[in-house]
């Protein structure tokens, strides 16, 4: 399209070149960027990932807890002591209690007996923190297991005067008196 100027002249066309036309976005523009950003994202991000893991690997364990103090030691000893002496208490009273002269009495007695090797062992479980010492540990954690062991038993029908619940009980009663020492 041509203007017509006042004086009535009107200039030369004017020849345009590929370079004088301004050039728009090729649609290959865009997806090649994209290309680039696909590949040079995630290659980033892996670079970042490894130096994390690096550094997570090479990295002095500063985040350990010190060691508890001789206070915390016998805190601990004293409260794990005193569940298990709770414990005993309770299982050998409610394992000996008489049924006396009524014939319903002895299921019950059982009962509370089962009751209180169930209840006590998961009691003397949750009363050990890491500071109770190695070896009281174990030995709470190795009667604990055996009360649970013998409460089983007794409840799927194993007679207490059966080899293996007879056994059951001399390992937990031999490991009683070993607590019974290390908590003087």
């Amino acid at each position: 399209m041509t203007h017509a100027k006042p004086d009535d002249e009107q200039p030369p066309p004017q020849r345009t070149t590929t370079a004088d036309v301004p050039r728009a976005a090729t649609p290959t523009a865009t997806p090649q960027r994209s290309g680039r950003l696909a590949v040079v994202v995630p290659v980033l991000i892996s670079l970042v990932a490894l130096g994390v893991a690096s550094w997570a690997l090479l990295r002095s364990p500063d985040d350990t807890p010190p060691p508890p103090t001789d206070q915390q030691v016998a805190e601990a000893k004293d409260a794990a002591c005193a569940a298990y002496t709770r414990v005993r208490t309770s299982v050998a009273l409610q394992s000996q209690a008489g049924a006396g002269a009524d014939p319903n009495a002895a299921p019950l007695v059982a009962v509370n007996a089962r009751l209180a090797m169930a209840i006590g062992s998961q009691h003397i479980v949750d009363s050990l923190s890491p500071a109770v010492p190695a070896e009281l540990a174990d030995s709470l954690r190795s009667v604990a297991t055996g009360l649970q062991d013998i409460t089983i038993n007794a409840l799927a029908g194993t007679d207490g005067g059966e080899a293996g619940q007879v056994a059951r009980l001399r390992e937990v009663e031999a490991t009683s008196q070993k607590i019974v020492e290390l908590c003087k």
